[in-house]
């Protein structure tokens, strides 16, 4: 008998009808759970027992690549990779498959290459209208020496060499293929350096030249400005720099609603309590935003989101169905309990399908309980602003079975929300440096945390325990509680927390200790280390819209906001 897969529309809606879709026959999906259980353990044997009595194929290539990429139990042949790339080039693993036949083909054998991925994606540069059109007319070569001569500024930027990009920058060669707004804007990147380096009068030079003369095409001078007069005490000069950038709407929603948000704090230093509360209304228009948070809090508002999820209707099924055989794979590796290998084929599809199909792809997505595959179709959807608002379930999902083993201890909206930056509920994710699972531990840190050695040694039994989301999400529970109680003076701040996680809690006392801010935004925006910096921002902004999704107040936020320390509060 042919199983009913129920994909029920959201209850919250009150909608009376369901998709369904025929997969795997109840016999069916158990024999392929068993299959991939005993190819796991190395019993092939055993498991060809049981393939030979499977119906439905449908995912006999993955059962095929599972065998052939065993680390220890079985050695496929270049015949045996070679037949599964011929009929199954458009898997997602295909490139692995593809790598380990051209290792053990014979002399002039060619195997079937893996079918290529097909890619979408929403990102965009928003610039000013007038620096937009100096980019819009740029030609040839000389379109090309723009790209490389900005290419350069952020390796050096990214290397800390601030002054060896001005210098870069000023050189005839550059200088002379660069319309004024340009030169700005990269003067603007180079003096957001210099500040986050300790460097105030380099920055404010160069900020408050590009900025006075460029105004909010130089969004980044406008910024900096703003940040070196308010740590120098000048905040009529703060205001007006963080003003005019928040006057400006073509910028990102994070930009705009820092600079808002700042504009803010200078006005009610300078007395302003009127236009305060207009900025606190423009940064509280970007909610999806740190400071669009903080204008929350200090405003006293909620999100007013209604967080149901996307309907999936019976035609839009079909149509999916009809249009890529991803859709089908992807629904019977969910119902054999292979989420990971579901929303690949998901995002895979992504690239395949029109955007037209984006919003029944995402409801898809979240019927299936694949979260990796919610966000990072979401990121990439051609659905726009007038209803993106639509899109914050999944955006931000709420997945069944991530738990850490042994249950919250801390508060689940901490966990997401640190789990949806690492990892995007990626439970195979490993870093270019190592860190693994859902919260992207190192080695050396769940080491640490447990006592295991063990967990050090790549390949072993143990470190691939840390791909495991339950023990993932229990070793990374534990070290937040760490950071929260342990390091830092034990004080619980919210702001530090994030910051260890992600620099290191050696890096960040020794920051501190050397910065001498005591106003929490500020020393935040004046970490040195920008990827750690982005950390806390974005981090600390999944956990406070997770807890509007989790329908749970913010303490922390709301004290960060009233300019006081964020310290953790359960609200369990």
């Amino acid at each position: 008998m042919i199983k009913r897969v129920l994909l029920a529309c959201s209850a919250l809606l009150g909608s009376a009808f369901a998709a369904e879709a025929d997969v795997l026959s109840d016999a069916d999906e158990k024999r392929y759970r068993d299959v991939f259980m005993l190819q796991d353990a190395g019993r092939m044997s055993d498991a060809d027992k049981i393939i030979e009595k499977i119906e439905d194929p449908i995912l006999l290539g993955y059962v095929l690549e599972q065998r052939y990429m065993h680390p220890t139990a079985y050695r496929s042949s270049y015949s045996e990779l070679s037949r599964w790339l011929s009929s199954y080039a458009d898997h997602p693993d295909a490139r692995r498959i593809y790598s380990l036949a051209m290792k053990r083909r014979p002399s002039g054998a060619r195997p079937q290459r893996p079918v290529s991925r097909r890619w979408r994606t929403s990102s965009t540069t928003i610039l000013t209208p007038d620096l937009q059109a100096d980019y819009d007319s740029l030609r040839g070569g000389r379109k090309e020496a723009v790209r490389r001569i900005e290419g350069r500024i952020r390796y050096l930027l990214g290397k800390d060499r601030p002054t060896q990009a001005l210098a870069y920058l000023n050189d005839p060669r550059q200088f002379n293929q660069l319309t004024s707004r340009q030169t700005d804007r990269i003067r603007g990147w180079i003096a957001e350096s210099y500040y986050v380096h300790g460097k105030l009068s380099d920055a404010q030079r160069l900020a408050e030249q590009a900025a006075n003369r460029s105004g909010t095409s130089a969004v980044m001078a406008q910024w900096t400005a703003g940040l070196v007069a308010w740590r120098r005490g000048d905040m009529e000069k703060a205001f007006r720099y963080h003003s005019a950038m928040a006057d400006e709407p073509h910028q990102t929603s994070s930009l705009r609603a820092g600079a808002a948000f700042w504009a803010a704090r200078a006005a009610l230093a300078t007395g302003r309590s009127d236009e305060a509360l207009l900025y606190l209304d423009v940064a509280a228009s970007y909610p999806l935003t740190f400071y669009g948070q903080l204008a929350l809090g200090q405003l006293g508002q909620g999100s007013g989101v209604d967080w149901s999820p996307i309907e999936l209707t019976e035609g839009d099924l079909d149509q999916l169905l009809d249009k890529n055989p991803r859709i089908t794979r992807a629904i019977a590796l969910s119902e054999v309990g292979r989420h990971t290998d579901a929303a690949m084929e998901l995002r895979y599809a992504h690239g395949e399908l029109k955007p037209e199909d984006d919003r029944a792809l995402l409801a898809l997505a979240g019927q299936l309980n694949t979260p990796s595959a919610q966000v990072h179709l979401s990121e990439a959807t051609a659905i726009r602003e007038d209803t993106s608002r639509a899109l914050w379930a999944s955006l931000y999902p709420v997945p069944e079975g991530f738990e850490p083993n042994g249950g919250f201890e801390i508060d689940k909206a901490v966990l997401f929300g640190l789990i949806r930056q690492e990892s995007k509920f990626s439970n195979r994710a490993r870093s270019r440096v190592g860190a693994a699972g859902l919260m992207q531990l190192m080695p050396r840190t769940a080491s640490y945390i447990t006592g295991d050695r063990r967990l050090m040694q790549r390949g072993s039994k143990a470190s691939e325990r840390l791909y495991d989301p339950g023990y993932n999400m229990q070793l990374g529970q534990s070290y937040v509680q760490m950071l929260l109680t342990e390091y830092n003076k034990g004080a619980g701040d919210m702001f530090e927390m994030a910051l260890s996680y992600n620099w290191g809690p050696g890096n960040f006392r020794r920051y501190k200790a050397r910065a001498g801010i005591d106003d929490q935004l500020l020393l935040l925006e004046s970490v040195p280390n920008k990827e750690a910096r982005q950390f806390v921002d974005v981090v600390m902004t999944n956990i406070w819209v997770y807890r509007d999704r989790l329908g749970e107040p913010a303490p922390d936020r709301d004290a960060a906001s009233a300019g006081q320390r964020p310290i953790y509060q359960s609200v369990r």
